[in-house]
């Protein structure tokens, strides 16, 4: 049995492996997912001396250590003679960072979320026999939020690897309350709060691992464990996040920085949760964790407790985007398992029943996950029309663009990169590392196609805060005839009133050159799903919808 149970875990992990490589290189060289950027650059910047990331709305702990597996690649290079000096190193970036990110995914994305499929199985093995463990792993590993953000280089797959291992130490301290345990358990609260801030309510559950104990009595309510767990917790957090105390003033404002709201109940249930992993595996997984409170009160209060009071989180003070609910997905996991294998088949009697059951649990959300890997693999309607362009407008041409990310992967012409000069002069903070990059830039161009895009934006005052938005134009016909503008890129990601204006009058006095669909039916609309632009789509409308990633790019010659 324990062979056959290994044989099985062996196969989940294999298929969670090949889902989450299938297409784990999309887009590259081109940079199509809009978050990863944040990690990569300051991975980067730290190679010039400069650990601090003067940056910390996002921990720098995912950045560190890509940057260190960036130093591996660099020595690897250097021994091999592929690259001479750090300078040739960045450059070779700026030219093209394929391999950067690459190694970034797989680092930070495709890593701990094998890791966390793994330990789903090992923490439902707490409450749940081994059938269920593997049901659990099963979700994990084929369900579509878990596979799409398997391929992400970000902070999320990282955290939910610290918040299992955390869990899994709870338990631990909670059957053995001794010195080792409550050491382990702080290092592991201040490692899972150094990948991500909103995971220190784990702290409940520690503390409901503590009361177990003493009510067990086992421990002392108060005793040198709580005090070793708080300063450990901690230290690991300063030596995982050093410049929170070496620039305190500057990380006490991240508070105020961070982007939060109330999103309402509903939102991350509905979107996220039910699109991420499935409807029935979402309400078995309640039923489940139901269900486990009432067979197995002790434990299921640490296992509950860090799920419940981060849906909370999500509710009052979060964002809309569904990785924000990742860490929620290995807890309904073991829900689900328990509730179909301890619950609904105690007995494991009719194996194709069994069978059955489990794959019409599963099979909508893995049927989701090939699509996603499906679309991953095909080529971006931004990298297929900057093809277009290079291959049929001449460089040096003025292309006015109505979205700084969402547009044909195309380069600025050197004398609009030098412009930005102006902008850097502006900015005090981190200005002699960002002219260090201007200048790589500037050689990274010597031999590339360029040409003059402009950006059509509402309102200059927001011009200037990146350097990739530059120059900005307004978006109206008098101002492109002003400027000289010879062709303009629309694209159905735009929903502003004025840019819908502008495209409409673009239909009659504008002659359309060229479009590029990612849909079956080849249609122009809004996309279905308008609130994950990340990078792929969440909603099933939207994403069955598509033969391939990006947005609906029409390119308009002017008369």
């Amino acid at each position: 049995m324990k062979n056959k149970t290994t044989i099985i875990l062996g196969l989940i992990l294999l298929a969670g492996l090949f889902l989450r490589l299938w297409g784990i290189n999309f887009g590259l060289p081109y940079l199509f997912h809009q978050d990863e950027p944040i990690v990569v650059n300051h991975a980067i910047a730290y190679g010039t001396g400069d650990l601090n990331p003067h940056f910390f709305i996002i921990p720098p702990l995912t950045s560190y250590i890509v940057f260190a597996f960036y130093i591996l690649y660099y020595l690897v290079l250097s021994l091999f003679g592929q690259i001479k000096g750090t300078e040739a190193f960045a450059l070779s970036f700026l030219k093209d960072p394929g391999m950067f990110y690459l190694i970034g995914r797989i680092v930070v994305g495709f890593v701990p979320s094998m890791i966390s499929v793994y330990l789903t199985y090992r923490l439902a093995l707490r409450l749940a026999s081994a059938r269920a463990a593997l049901f659990s792993a099963l979700i994990m590993a084929v369900s579509f939020i878990n596979v799409i953000n398997g391929h992400y280089l970000y902070t999320d797959n990282l955290l939910v690897m610290a918040v299992l291992l955390a869990t899994l130490q709870f338990f631990r301290l909670a059957e053995k309350p001794v010195l080792k345990n409550y050491i382990f358990s702080g290092c592991l609260i201040g490692l899972a709060v150094a990948v991500k801030y909103n995971s220190a309510m784990l702290i409940a559950a520690f503390g409901l691992a503590h009361i177990l104990a003493v009510r067990d009595k086992k421990v002392k309510l108060f005793n040198p464990g709580l005090l070793l767990c708080l300063l450990f917790a901690i230290l690991v957090f300063i030596i995982c996040n050093p410049f929170s105390l070496l620039d305190w003033r500057y990380f006490s404002t991240t508070g105020s920085r961070i982007r939060h709201a109330y999103i309402g109940w509903s939102h991350h249930f509905i979107y996220s949760l039910i699109e991420g992993i499935g409807i029935l595996p979402v309400f078995l997984g309640l039923a489940g964790l139901l269900l486990a409170v009432k067979k197995y009160p002790s434990k299921a209060l640490i296992l509950i407790s860090f799920p419940a009071l981060f849906y909370l989180h999500l509710v009052f003070t979060s964002q809309v985007f569904s990785r924000y609910v990742l860490a929620l997905v290995p807890f309904l996991a073991i829900g689900a398992g328990l509730a179909l294998f301890e619950v609904i088949f105690p007995k494991y009697k009719h194996s194709l029943i069994v069978i059955l059951a489990s794959s019409l649990v599963m099979l909508p959300t893995l049927i989701k996950a090939i699509k996603a890997d499906l679309l991953f693999i095909a080529k971006d309607t931004r990298a297929e029309s900057a093809e277009w362009i290079e291959k049929n407008i001449p460089p040096g041409t003025k292309i006015a663009m109505d979205h700084t990310f969402f547009r044909p992967q195309i380069k600025q012409s050197i004398s609009q990169i030098r412009e930005k000069e102006i902008i850097l002069n502006q900015q005090s903070e981190l200005r002699e590392l960002k002219n260090k990059k201007f200048n790589l830039l500037l050689k990274t161009l010597s031999d590339s196609q360029t040409y003059e895009i402009y950006y059509l934006v509402e309102g200059r005052e927001k011009a200037g805060m990146f350097l990739g938005f530059w120059p900005v134009i307004k978006n109206n016909l008098e101002e492109l005839a002003k400027c000289g503008i010879q062709y303009v890129v629309f694209d159905n990601m735009n929903s502003a009133q004025s840019m819908k204006d502008l495209r409409s009058a673009a239909l009659g006095k504008f002659i359309l050159v060229a479009e590029f669909s990612p849909y079956y039916d080849n249609f122009y609309r809004l996309p279905y799903d308008t609130t994950e632009t990340t990078c792929l789509t969440m909603a099933g409308r939207e994403l069955f919808s598509r033969k391939k990633p990006g947005p609906f790019i029409q390119i308009y010659k002017i008369r």
